[in-house]
């Protein structure tokens, strides 16, 4: 997510002149470390802390309050609602898929707000990355894998392929499977509500706005253009390597197993 904060983040929170964040898996601290040079800015952090003491890190800063525990365990504490959320934290569609559902029933995302997702495109995309078995109930765990996996290829190679060793699902598509698959499915219990495009460089960036005013929606389009010239000169640059253009997964792939 990170790489994602300069170009996109930071400017809407800057030109909208808005001072709350919520940032949903932080791993090492360093998107946090890009979002607290925005002046006035306060930032809940939400991670389990397993990759680095995120309490200890930014301890001398006031406006960074850190919620260790899983996402789906503090989202339920939080009241307040937010300017922008970002969710990069685990990537299945059980976990999405709820923080949605969360941040919607407990009004976490104010109206005219956006929400920023990374991995949105392949890997995760259509298939789910479990960091954790236990998190998820068994009904929405698919059969899994430590395999590697390779883009545009059916078979799983084992470790010769890339992510081997984390726990994965097989088969990539389907229902239940992957993060731009939850956000699919929680757009479609909300319709007309979210409005919602994709980048494609660097394992995907979404962008979600919560439907307000003018300006608003304003603001998302000019989200959208930046992505659409994010995603030509990416595609431009794949095809100068001579390497497969990277786009979003359709639902129905199946590849994999």
């Amino acid at each position: 997510m990170h790489n994602f904060i300069k170009p996109f983040v930071a400017p809407v929170m800057k030109r909208r002149k808005w001072n709350r964040i919520c940032e949903i898996g932080s791993s090492l601290g360093e998107a946090t470390e890009l979002l607290r040079g925005i002046p006035r800015l306060e930032i809940t952090t939400i991670d389990p802390c397993v990759d680095c003491d995120l309490q200890q890190k930014f301890a001398s800063d006031a406006r960074i309050d850190i919620r260790k525990g899983l996402s789906l365990e503090v989202l339920p504490t939080l009241d307040n609602p937010y300017d922008c959320i970002l969710i990069d934290g685990d990537h299945n569609w059980y976990t999405v898929y709820n923080e949605l559902r969360v941040i919607s029933e407990r009004n976490l995302l104010r109206k005219g707000g956006i929400i920023f997702f990374h991995d949105v495109t392949w890997p995760w995309a259509r298939r789910d990355l479990y960091y954790s078995l236990d998190t998820i109930p068994e009904k929405y765990r698919n059969p899994w894998t430590e395999s590697g996996i390779v883009r545009a290829k059916n078979e799983l190679p084992g470790d010769s392929g890339m992510f081997a060793g984390f726990k994965k699902s097989v088969s990539e598509g389907g229902e239940h499977n992957g993060v731009l698959t939850a956000i699919e499915d929680f757009r479609k219990q909300h319709k007309g509500e979210y409005l919602y495009f994709g980048v494609i460089a660097g394992s995907g960036l979404g962008i979600m706005l919560y439907r307000g005013g003018f300006w608003d929606e304003l603001s998302f389009l000019a989200l959208a253009f930046k992505g659409v010239v994010y995603n030509a000169a990416f595609r431009a640059l794949q095809v100068a390597k001579g390497k497969i253009p990277a786009r979003i997964p359709p639902r129905d792939a199946v590849r994999g197993g």
